[in-house]
């Protein structure tokens, strides 16, 4: 990866992390105000308004360049992405319960459970590489277009999951709460892929540059 083609990458426009960062709050607050109109939702109610505040505060830290804390925080963002999907997909989709009612549904509710059970295992993918990215000494480009590959996919798999979720006969109030959360979902794995490609483009530029001064030295 070249500094050019550093230069050119969408994911190093930092209007475009604040404009995802904004559009997180909005939609997460929105999907805050509907969750809790329902019963018995304390739990995800909980796991969301720490995301959002994490997230947010992830925000400012990369923005005021302190960048030992941004790393902190977006592995708590990650945690709190994977806590929400673990209390989703094996707390209340795939019990025996609620699994046997979205089988019942029809081809949409099969569609749905898989759906989130991808979701899942693609954070975990993420997550996983995000901190070989984060804690790598010199530039991984390689890691980075892997992580952006692998959000593509989710994101695909967001949109089945919003789509079917839509054709589970759930209460107005419940299927954009959930279709509101996978927006929000999307919108904070933009803003994360751009702060690591920030952080990847800061080491190659560092690594370039202790190139050219070496290079420099040998030939005095």
């Amino acid at each position: 990866m070249t500094k050019g083609s550093n230069k050119e990458s969408i994911f190093l426009n930092e209007h475009l992390m604040a404009v995802v960062c904004v559009s997180s709050v909005i939609t997460g607050a929105a999907s805050l105000f509907l969750l809790s109109l329902q019963e018995n939702n304390y739990l995800a109610i909980f796991g969301l308004v720490i995301k959002l505040i994490t997230t947010a505060t992830m925000f400012f830290a990369f923005r005021h360049y302190n960048w030992d804390v941004t790393k902190g925080l977006m592995g708590g963002v990650f945690f709190s992405l994977m806590y929400e999907e673990a209390y989703l997909v094996l707390g209340k989709l795939w019990s025996e319960q609620d699994f046997d009612v979205y089988l019942v549904v029809g081809v949409q509710g099969s569609l749905y459970l898989a759906a989130a059970g991808m979701s899942f295992l693609m954070t975990i993918v993420i997550t996983i590489n995000h901190f070989i990215i984060n804690y790598a000494i010199h530039g991984n480009p390689e890691n980075v277009i892997f992580n952006r590959m692998a959000i593509i996919f989710k994101f695909i798999v967001y949109i089945i999951l919003i789509v079917t979720n839509s054709m589970l006969g759930l209460s107005a109030s419940g299927m954009w709460a959930n279709a509101l959360m996978y927006l929000t979902d999307m919108a904070i794995l933009i803003m994360l892929i751009c702060i690591e490609s920030q952080f990847d483009s800061f080491k190659l530029l560092h690594h370039e540059l202790l190139n050219e001064k070496r290079e420099r030295k040998n030939n005095k």
